[in-house]
């Protein structure tokens, strides 16, 4: 049912009719034998209800990508600092510091070639002074990284007691661990940042398990093997872990139940939320 015609028209040509297909796809009937969609809608469904899917969505993605963006900075902040007192200003440049010597030269490229288009004020002053090295020092290029290209530098890091002193700082139990809650983070951030659909997406980097985070992980049984379940209920709850470990006071966690709360059980279960999630205790619960 389409309430306002002229409404709609504006969203369909705002929007495009492609994004919007797929927050009103799970409104469809099942199709026919040998067909992918329908295009037939359940009885009752308004184009209002997709509307309202799409702005949650969008809202979803806003409040995480600021998590995630507090998350990176973080970790940058640490891996820099411990990485720089082990190895100097420019550890980055050492070989010697990084597992795959194929990935770090990579990865330098990719540095070198994000300096070289570079405007910022940080990066012009060095090249006015310095020749050599060609790269600033490692707490002026960690700022070029993408928060992807950040956790790959981690990821081949050598000197397994700065991974160890990262770790600790994220309040994580083990370097394996840090290195999967980053990687299933930067592909979230990326979802977010290319404006794609969210809310109910399966998503191919799961979070990790950490046993210290008790009940609040939401385990999937289905192969037979416990394993974290790959939708966006614990992406959350990871979020809400790194966010209380860096002891800052924070509305994000009232903000997100907020924003929860504007959408149905049949929506939050959509995105792995457990019947009793608000009981568990990174939601505040007992």
């Amino acid at each position: 049912m389409v309430r306002n015609t002229s409404e709609a028209e504006t969203w369909l040509e705002t929007v495009g009719y492609y994004r919007l297909s797929a927050y009103w796809l799970p409104f469809e009937l099942p199709p026919p034998p040998g067909q992918t969609r329908s295009k037939r809608f359940a009885e009752g469904t308004s184009f209002d209800q997709v509307i309202e899917r799409y702005v949650f969505d969008r809202k979803l993605r806003l409040l995480l990508l600021e998590a995630i963006e507090r998350v990176e900075i973080h970790v940058r902040s640490r891996w820099t600092y411990h990485l720089a007192h082990a190895h100097g200003a420019h550890a980055h440049l050492r070989a010697s510091a990084f597992r795959g010597a194929r990935v770090h030269t990579e990865l330098l490229a990719k540095l070198a070639r994000s300096a070289e288009k570079s405007d910022e004020t940080f990066i012009a002053h060095y090249r006015t002074k310095y020749t050599d090295p060609y790269l600033p020092p490692l707490w002026a290029v960690t700022e070029l990284m993408t928060f992807g290209e950040l956790s790959r530098w981690v990821q081949i890091t050598r000197d397994l007691p700065i991974k160890a002193a990262v770790t600790r700082d994220l309040s994580l139990p083990t370097v394996e661990i840090t290195d999967g809650v980053l990687q299933a983070l930067s592909y979230v951030r990326n979802i977010c940042a290319h404006h794609s659909r969210l809310w109910n997406k399966r998503l191919v980097k799961r979070v990790p398990r950490v046993k210290r985070w008790g009940r609040d992980m939401v385990l999937d049984t289905s192969t037979g093997q416990a394993q974290p379940d790959n939708r966006l209920y614990n992406v959350m709850v990871a979020l809400l872990h790194l966010l209380d470990s860096q002891r800052t006071d924070s509305t994000w966690r009232a903000r997100l139940i907020d924003l929860l709360g504007t959408v149905s059980d049949l929506e939050l279960r959509a995105m792995g939320f457990p019947e009793d999630w608000q009981e568990r205790s990174v939601w505040g619960g007992p």
